[in-house]
């Protein structure tokens, strides 16, 4: 029953070219949307869309090729640069120093008086000049490496 008042009372009070729709959609917070607007929109979007397809082919056109591969001659002997696998598990000094000029084919200059005092511990990988001067880092102390 309440439907039927309603309709009455729509009925009664209803008048031609008073109910804007427009006006009613702006009301609810809802604005329709022009033409104009979905032509801006799709205008942008397009943009968007050549700009990056620009950017890509400017990237790809103009990145850094790989330069050709230079050889480069090393003024340190071939002793010096050789990289290989050392490992020590609480050797004392003396030992060490032999088992790196048996193994890189050098001489250890400078060892300590009191060597045999000193004991390490380490894996290393790399040349005899640098493990030298790890080993001077760690115990304080002042070899130096010389090609035999």
């Amino acid at each position: 029953m309440d439907n039927r008042n309603d309709i009455d009372f729509i009925a009664r009070r209803y008048k031609e070219g008073r109910f804007n729709t427009t006006d009613g959609w702006r009301r609810l917070g809802i604005a329709p949307s022009s033409i104009w607007r979905r032509f801006r929109m799709a205008a942008a979007t397009a943009a968007v869309v050549a700009l990056s397809a620009a950017a890509a082919l400017y990237y790809t056109g103009h990145t850094a090729r790989d330069p050709e591969p230079q050889h480069i001659e090393s003024a340190a002997p071939e002793a010096l640069i050789m990289v290989k696998v050392i490992d020590f598990e609480n050797a004392p000094l003396p030992e060490v120093v032999s088992r790196i000029e048996e193994i890189y084919h050098v001489k250890v200059n400078n060892l300590p008086d009191d060597a045999a005092a000193y004991s390490l511990s380490l894996h290393y990988e790399g040349n005899p000049k640098d493990l030298i001067g790890v080993i001077n880092d760690i115990l304080g102390t002042h070899m130096t490496v010389s090609e035999k």
